[in-house]
């Protein structure tokens, strides 16, 4: 991380930059890490305006996770992470790939009061989000958490867009 600009009266009055990158494997159990990896990285960049009343960030990253070791199982029907789900594996070999963008711009009247609007797209290389079907069966969860539920299945997207906006109040 980086702060590279500070010039109270200007226009631009602050600017900082951060690049995070994450790697690691895991072995033992009939795998290494020649199969179960984890690769990541992380850039963003923010600038705060007209005496830091208004901020701009715009960011995003990708990983990729064969074997999908780390990667959250989405909540389909009740599925946690000790129940795992027959509807998204996490066998050794099942390749995961993303990767998103951010763009966040706030307002910010008052030192402890900040509006911000916040715009994300995130994708996978397989279907992985929440469509607009969802991921809970007709009538709620049923049966044991993440189990199969006869005729019917999540509705998994292989993209997501979201717009949001939001009200940050410093205490």
């Amino acid at each position: 991380m980086v702060k590279y600009l500070d010039t109270p009266g200007g226009f631009v009055t602050k600017a900082a930059a951060s690049l995070t990158l994450d790697a690691g494997c895991e072995f033992g159990g009939g795998v290494d890490c020649g199969s179960q990896y984890f690769l990541g990285f992380m850039a963003y960049h923010r600038a705060w305006f007209l005496q830091d009343r208004l901020a701009l960030t715009v960011g995003g990253g990708a990983i990729t996770n064969p074997g999908r070791y780390l990667v959250l199982l989405p909540p389909i029907n009740g599925t946690t992470a000790a129940s795992g789900t027959p509807y998204f594996t996490a066998n050794p070999g099942d390749r995961y790939r993303a990767w998103d963008f951010q763009v966040a711009a706030d307002v910010i009247p008052r030192p402890f009061i900040t509006f911000r609007v916040e715009f994300n797209h995130r994708a996978a290389n397989v279907p992985y989000f929440s469509g607009p079907g969802g991921v809970t069966p007709p009538g709620g969860n049923q049966g044991a958490p993440g189990s199969l539920v006869d005729g019917w299945s999540p509705d998994l997207v292989k993209t997501e867009n979201r717009l949001t906006g939001a009200l940050m109040v410093k205490l």
